[in-house]
């Protein structure tokens, strides 16, 4: 199987602003398959950020969603990283799959439902699986 190539970084900088312009968003990164950032909109260190939405994303990819946690680590067959909400404090996180990136979003408290959905359009074009309608990022 071929990896995935990243997106380009005028398509990123396009996703950035396009995520960034939905109401309740704080800031957006838009990183590439090694941690890098691609794009970056009111992020104050976008390197951190894409580090940092790598990892989860990449430990994402390791967490079987019946709870077993043995084998933590390693990818399981078949699982696919479709969304990752982070909760907790004044700013909540959302990471979703891009073809070849990740999308990582802070947002205000209880947005996310709203975020979502106001995504759909984004993760449609840019091959990202779908998310539910009733799902946070």
């Amino acid at each position: 199987m071929q990896p995935t190539p990243s997106l380009d970084r005028e398509t990123a900088s396009r996703i950035a602003h396009a995520a960034g312009s939905i109401e309740g968003v704080r800031s957006v990164v838009v990183a590439g398959p090694e941690g890098q950032p691609l794009a970056a909109h009111r992020e104050p260190d976008p390197a951190r950020a894409a580090a940092l939405a790598s990892f989860v994303a990449l430990r994402a990819e390791a967490l079987p969603t019946d709870g077993d946690l043995r084998g933590m680590g390693k990818q399981l067959a078949g699982s696919s990283f479709l969304h990752a909400a982070i909760s907790g404090g004044p700013v909540e996180a959302a990471l979703v799959p891009l073809r070849g990136a990740t999308l990582f979003i802070t947002h205000a408290p209880g947005r996310g439902p709203a975020i979502a959905t106001a995504l759909q359009p984004i993760t449609r074009r840019f091959g990202a699986a779908t998310l539910p309608r009733s799902s946070t990022p």
